[in-house]
């Protein structure tokens, strides 16, 4: 809780570092759920009874249980030294009983893991020795990490894009997205700026069914990192790979914005223009502050990876903003975060894990809520679908984002149905 406590110092307010509460709306793209991009692949996870729960009904909830099994470990396989003989053992048994032989296995390891300090290359020699043609490695879902520089979510990163082999050749025109697990929408501006630079073939996770179809992303000449958690995966995929990465984090913000799109172009010594995207943006900003009048908003870090930048673009064109929930501030969120302390005093900021959190909470609220952790702690009327800022990006997405608010400020919904069609679980 560094980042935290040097906000506290500066601005009089930080982020308490308590006993944690889970509201049934809490979730989203865990670590399993990031492994199953990885087309072909198959997950193994060694750990206690108790540590399984949450992948287990979250494959059941989501469609890929068929892809995830479990070995479970108790106190005398700890006690007994044989932990890693038990899963090259587990594999054995697993790969015997499987229908269709994955490409990769991933072998998930927990907490416990870290505690212990496993030797994985011993397990991992036996295993790629007895089965050459399937590829292993160990990915990990350690919560106690959380505030570390490879916290769970950025390690799964890496070891997705770590499974990327040398390509014989680089495709000069060809790019990739690293970090974002759900493709930027179709229509956004960034794919003319791309093509623009002169990357005409556009490479996601998402796009591949097989293995073998994934390694073309191993082939592009430039990766692009759009999310905070795929930065560490582009750096090791440059020093590994040689494929250089640009930074262009997603925002709300129109500066922060072209600044991107500028990034980009300087690679092909180019400029342009990017007064008609911004018209077409904060025409869509003003009428969606018209349809939705003074109607209470509270945005929430279940949505966004930016809920601080998103409240300073709203609360500048006259929203009504209310509250932020988000459990800390990233140090991408720093600036805005100082900006609605110092601007905007009638903002609260609440973290959504604090336990008592949950004693605010009311029922049917005249109230729009950006992600489904706000909507559940506020009891709000009205719920905009939005998880991780999926699709969204640039100019365009700040104009699909208003559609959003204007479309689900029309109808009361059903949080617990929104809840269990997407597929979240605690």
């Amino acid at each position: 809780m560094q980042l935290a406590k040097r906000i506290e110092n500066e601005l009089g307010c930080g982020f308490a570092d308590t006993v944690r509460y889970c509201s049934p709306s809490h979730g989203g793209w865990g670590v399993v759920r990031m492994g199953m991009l990885v087309p072909e692949s198959y997950q193994l996870f060694v750990c206690p009874f108790a540590c399984g729960r949450h992948g287990a009904i979250g494959a059941i909830m989501q469609g890929y249980k068929n892809r995830l099994s479990y070995l479970c470990i108790d106190e005398s396989d700890i006690v007994s030294g044989g932990y890693e003989q038990l899963i090259c053992e587990a594999v054995e048994e697993l790969f015997k009983q499987l229908i269709r032989r994955p490409k990769v296995l991933m072998i998930f390891v927990s907490c416990l893991d870290d505690l212990l300090g496993t030797d994985h290359e011993s397990f991992l020699r036996v295993l790629r020795q007895r089965h050459s043609d399937v590829r292993f490695t160990v990915c990990h879902m350690n919560p106690i990490t959380l505030d570390s520089k490879i916290p769970p979510q950025v390690n799964i990163q890496c070891k997705m894009y770590g499974l990327l082999e040398p390509a014989k050749s680089k495709q000069k025109n060809a790019a990739a997205f690293y970090g974002n697990n759900v493709g930027i929408d179709k229509n956004s501006e960034i794919y003319e700026i791309l093509s623009a630079a002169g990357y005409t073939d556009i490479l996601h996770i998402s796009d591949y069914d097989t293995f073998s179809d994934y390694q073309k992303m191993a082939g592009v000449s430039v990766n692009i990192v759009p999310s905070p958690i795929g930065l560490a995966a582009a750096s090791e995929t440059k020093d590994r790979l040689g494929i250089d990465y640009v930074y262009v984090p997603l925002s709300y913000d129109f500066e922060e914005i072209e600044a991107s799109y500028e990034t980009i172009l300087s690679r092909a010594d180019l400029s342009i223009n990017f007064e008609t995207y911004k018209q077409k943006a904060t025409d869509a900003i003003s009428s969606a502050r018209s349809q939705l009048g003074g109607l209470p908003l509270v945005i929430d870090s279940s949505a966004t990876v930016r809920p601080f930048t998103l409240a300073k673009l709203l609360y500048s064109y006259g929203f009504n903003v209310e509250a932020v929930y988000s459990q800390q501030c990233i140090a991408l969120e720093c600036e805005s975060y100082r900006w609605i302390r110092e601007n905007a005093p009638t903002i609260k900021i609440v973290q959504p894990e604090h336990p008592r959190s949950p004693l605010m909470r009311r029922h049917d609220r005249e109230c729009l809520a950006i992600g489904f952790e706000g909507a559940y702690l506020t009891g709000a009327k009205y719920v905009t679908n939005l998880v991780n800022d999926e699709t969204l990006y640039g100019y365009h997405g700040i104009e699909k984002l208003m559609d959003m608010l204007v479309a689900s400020s029309r109808r009361s919904v059903d949080l617990l149905a929104l809840i269990e069609e997407y597929g979240l679980v605690v």
